[in-house]
C-alpha cells in the first residue's frame, strides 16, 4: 500500500509515478484456497466466469487502474462473451483484496475479456482500453497510486502479443502528440509474468459498477482516438 507521503509526492510530481516492485522472495505467502471458489454467472452478460468456452474463443487480459470501471467498459461489446476481474502479473497465490492492495503480492487489478475474434477482434478491444485511460502514468492511475494500479495487457498466446505490439506501436505517437508523454503500459505474455496465473477477485468485486451503479469509477475518454482496421 502506498504511504500518504509517497501518495502526495506522486500527486504532485509531472510524469509517471515508479512503485517498489515486489521479488518472488518479498511477496506474501499467500493462500491455499481460491478466494471465490463457487464463482456466480456474470450479473450482465448471464455467461459462467469460467468457462467452458469454445476452442476458437480468446482471452485477454487488461489492467487500466481500478478493475471496476475497467470491466464495465466492455459489458456492451458485441462478441465480447464474459467479463471477470481479478489479479494477475504477481507471485502471491490466490491473493486477496486486500493483500493486492498492500503491493506486496506484485498483482495488478485486472479484467479478463473472453471474447469470439470472429466477431470483435484484439485491436478492437484494444482500442477501448486505450482510449479509456491513460497509459503513461506508470505505477498509478489518476488519484489511484500503487503498483496495483499499474497499465497493463496480458497476452495469452504469442499471436496475440503480436497484435497488441503492433497496435501499441501505431497508437504511440497519439499519445505523446497529445502531450500525454511515453506509454508505460507493461505487455507480455501472461504466462511470464509473476506465477503466470490469473485470480478471480471476491465476489463483491464482480460487476462492481452494475450493482453499485453509483460506485466508483475513473475510467473515460481520454481525447486520444486509437484507430482500428490496420492490423
Amino acid at each position: 500500500m502506498s504511504s500518504f507521503l509517497e501518495r502526495i509526492k506522486a500527486l504532485n510530481t509531472p510524469g509517471p509515478h515508479r512503485g517498489h516492485r515486489v521479488t518472488l522472495e518479498e511477496a506474501l505467502s499467500g493462500g491455499r484456497h481460491p478466494v471465490l471458489p463457487n464463482p456466480q454467472p456474470n450479473a450482465v452478460l448471464g455467461t459462467p466466469l469460467t468457462g467452458p468456452w469454445e476452442d476458437d474463443q480468446q482471452a485477454i487480459i487488461f489492467g487500466l487502474g481500478c478493475f471496476w470501471g475497467a470491466e464495465k467498459l466492455f459489458w456492451g461489446v458485441r462478441g465480447v462473451l464474459g467479463t471477470s476481474v481479478g489479479y494477475a502479473g504477481g507471485f502471491t497465490p490466490n491473493p486477496t483484496y486486500r493483500e493486492v492492495c498492500t503491493g506486496r503480492t506484485g498483482h495488478a487489478e485486472v479484467t479478463r475479456i473472453v471474447f469470439d475474434p470472429n466477431v470483435v477482434t484484439v485491436e478492437e478491444l484494444l482500442s477501448i482500453a486505450f482510449e479509456n485511460h491513460n497509459p503513461t502514468q506508470g505505477d498509478r492511475q489518476g488519484n489511484d497510486i500503487g503498483t496495483q494500479y499499474r497499465s497493463a495487457v496480458y497476452a495469452t498466446d504469442a499471436e496475440q502479443l503480436g497484435k497488441v505490439e503492433e497496435a501499441l506501436g501505431r497508437w504511440r505517437p497519439k499519445f505523446e502528440d497529445a502531450g500525454y508523454g511515453a506509454l508505460t503500459t507493461e505487455v507480455a505474455l501472461l504466462e511470464e509474468m509473476g506465477d503466470g496465473q490469473y485470480y478471480l477477485a471476491e465476489e463483491e468485486h464482480q460487476q462492481y459498477l452494475h450493482k453499485n451503479p453509483g460506485g466508483y469509477c475513473n475510467h473515460g475518454p481520454n481525447g486520444v482516438t486509437c484507430q482500428t482496421g490496420v492490423l
